[in-house]
C-alpha cells in the first residue's frame, strides 16, 4: 500500500530480541564521545513512491515497503485486471483512486479505473484514465449515448470546467483520484491536491453491468455492429496500486489523507479496495465490506492479460 501505514515485524525471534535489548542497553555504557551511542553502520534508508511524488509530504519519514507490498505493472497491449459486476458499484456519486505510475506519455487512451461500456446497453457509465498527453482525464457517458469527456470538454460538449497541471507520466509515481457528487460537480486530485473542477456534468448511465475494470475498459465511443461484443480497449502501460472506489464524494481534507494515510477499509461508502499486496496468483481481494474480488487477465485462468506481480 503506498502512503504511510505502520507494520509490525514479527519475525525475529524472542530470544534474538532479549539479547539484541541486552546489547542495546550495555552499548550505552561505552558511547561515542557525543554520548549518541554507536550503533554500527545503518544503509540510508529506501524512498517509497509516497515521498518521491507527494508534493504535500509534510516532512515526516514514511515507514520503507516490506516484502508484503506489491502492485501491478501493465503492458499497454492487454494486460487488465476484471471485477466481476456488482449492485454497489456507484454510478452518479461516486469517487475513486489509485495510485499509477508511467513512464511517458501513453500516445493513446489509457484507463485506470473504468466502467465501460456495457454489452447490452451499449453504455458506459464513467471511467479515469490517462490521455494520449499524459493528463488525467474522465469520461461519463449518459443513457442517450452521449459521451462527455472532461476537464477538456471535448466530446459532446456540457457544463464548464477550470483547470490547472493534469500531467501525470512523468515516471513518478502518482495518487490521482476523482469525485462526483450529487450537484454533478466532478472533481480532479493529483497527489493530494484539487487539479480541476467541473460543474454541471452529464449524468452517467446506471444502465450498466459491466465489469469494473484496471488497466484498461470496455468499449470505445459509438456502438459496435450487431452482434458485435465489446472489446477491451485503451490499455494502460504502466504501474497501478491502491485502486479504491467509493459511493460517495469525499472531501478534499479526505482525499488528501487517502493520499498520505492509505485507504482506510473502515471508510464509510467505501465498496472497494484492491491493495494488490497478493504478490502471486489470479485473485485480487477487495478489503472493504462489498467483497468486490476481482482477477487478473480476460478470465480466472492464467492467461497472456495478466498483469505482472510487481515487488514494490
Amino acid at each position: 500500500m503506498r502512503g504511510r501505514r505502520i507494520r509490525l515485524l514479527l519475525s525475529i525471534p524472542l530470544g534474538s530480541l532479549v539479547v539484541a535489548v541486552g546489547l542495546a542497553a550495555c552499548s550505552t555504557d561505552e558511547a561515542a564521545p557525543d554520548d549518541t551511542p554507536s550503533t554500527g553502520p545503518t544503509e540510508a534508508p529506501t524512498e517509497t513512491p509516497a515521498q518521491a511524488s507527494s508534493p504535500v509530504d509534510d516532512g515526516t519519514p514514511v515507514p520503507a515497503a516490506t516484502a508484503a507490498d506489491s502492485h501491478l505493472t501493465f503492458d499497454g497491449l492487454d494486460d487488465r485486471v476484471l471485477v466481476p459486476w456488482d449492485a454497489s458499484f456507484p454510478t452518479e456519486v461516486f469517487t475513486v483512486s489509485a495510485w499509477i505510475r508511467l513512464p511517458q506519455p501513453p500516445g493513446q487512451r489509457a484507463a485506470i479505473i473504468a466502467r465501460g461500456e456495457d454489452d447490452d446497453s451499449f453504455n458506459l457509465s464513467w471511467q479515469l484514465y490517462v490521455g494520449p498527453e499524459g493528463d488525467l482525464t474522465a469520461m461519463l457517458e449518459a443513457s442517450n449515448e452521449n459521451n462527455y469527456c472532461y476537464p477538456a470538454n471535448d466530446c459532446v460538449p456540457f457544463g464548464s470546467c477550470e483547470s490547472g497541471d493534469l500531467f501525470v507520466a512523468d515516471g513518478a509515481w502518482h495518487h490521482v483520484a476523482l469525485t462526483r457528487d450529487e450537484s454533478g460537480e466532478l472533481v480532479f486530485y493529483i497527489d493530494g491536491q484539487e487539479r480541476a473542477r467541473c460543474q454541471g456534468t452529464g449524468t452517467p448511465s446506471s444502465n450498466n453491468q459491466q465489469f469494473l475494470s484496471f488497466g484498461a475498459t470496455h468499449g470505445s465511443v459509438g456502438r459496435l455492429p450487431a452482434g458485435a461484443k465489446e472489446p477491451p480497449v485503451w490499455f494502460l502501460p504502466g504501474e497501478i496500486d491502491d485502486p479504491a472506489m467509493w459511493n460517495r464524494s469525499l472531501t478534499a481534507a479526505e482525499i488528501e489523507a487517502v493520499q498520505r494515510d492509505g485507504v482506510d477499509p473502515a471508510s464509510p461508502g467505501l465498496v472497494g479496495f484492491w491493495s494488490l499486496d497478493e504478490g502471486q496468483g489470479q485473485d485480487v481481494h477487495d478489503l472493504s465490506p462489498a467483497l468486490n474480488d476481482g482477477y487478473l487477465g480476460a478470465n480466472p485462468d492464467a492467461d497472456s492479460a495478466d498483469p505482472a506481480w510487481t515487488p514494490a
